[in-house]
């Protein structure tokens, strides 16, 4: 009715510019190539670290469960001999692991090791992470103070 009798509509935008905030994802592809039964013992392990990072936790009565664990991912590099957070690349608020996916034959055979266990020689993780918080504006001005300084990465 409003665009017949005017000649004008809606501007969609309005509800394209801002819906409400948004939590990041986060995904790191890893390739574990073990190079022998001990370094495989090993692989074996931090994939199993992060299954068991992802999962609910019991308390002794079972009538609560507990929250997975949380994780604080950083790029580091070193500046001056100290490890800093890589200047040029994106800060990371604290995430849930929300995927633990490991594909078993990354290149597309099976093989193992000759170990009693027949571990992979190979493995292929993938981790999906989600912020828990949304990047809020005064996040981009407390990394050095200056509000206006167009030149850091940032979030």
């Amino acid at each position: 009715l409003l665009s017949r009798a005017t000649g004008t509509v809606l501007n969609p935008n309005l509800e394209l510019l801002f819906q409400g905030p948004q939590l990041r994802p986060f995904t790191f592809q890893f390739r574990l190539s073990p190079r022998g039964i001990k370094e495989a013992k090993e692989v074996k392990k931090i994939i199993r670290f992060f299954k068991q990072a992802m999962s609910v936790k019991t308390i002794s009565t079972n009538a609560f469960l507990k929250t997975p664990h949380v994780f604080d991912i950083k790029y580091q590099t070193s500046i001056d001999g100290k490890d800093e957070h890589h200047p040029s690349l994106t800060r990371i608020k604290t995430c849930a692991l929300l995927g633990c996916d490991v594909d078993y034959t990354p290149d597309g055979t099976y093989a193992t090791f000759n170990d009693p266990e027949k571990t992979m020689t190979a493995y292929n993780l993938t981790l999906r992470f989600n912020e828990l918080e949304p990047v809020f504006d005064e996040d981009y001005a407390k990394l050095d103070g200056d509000d206006n300084d167009s030149s850091i990465i940032g979030y």
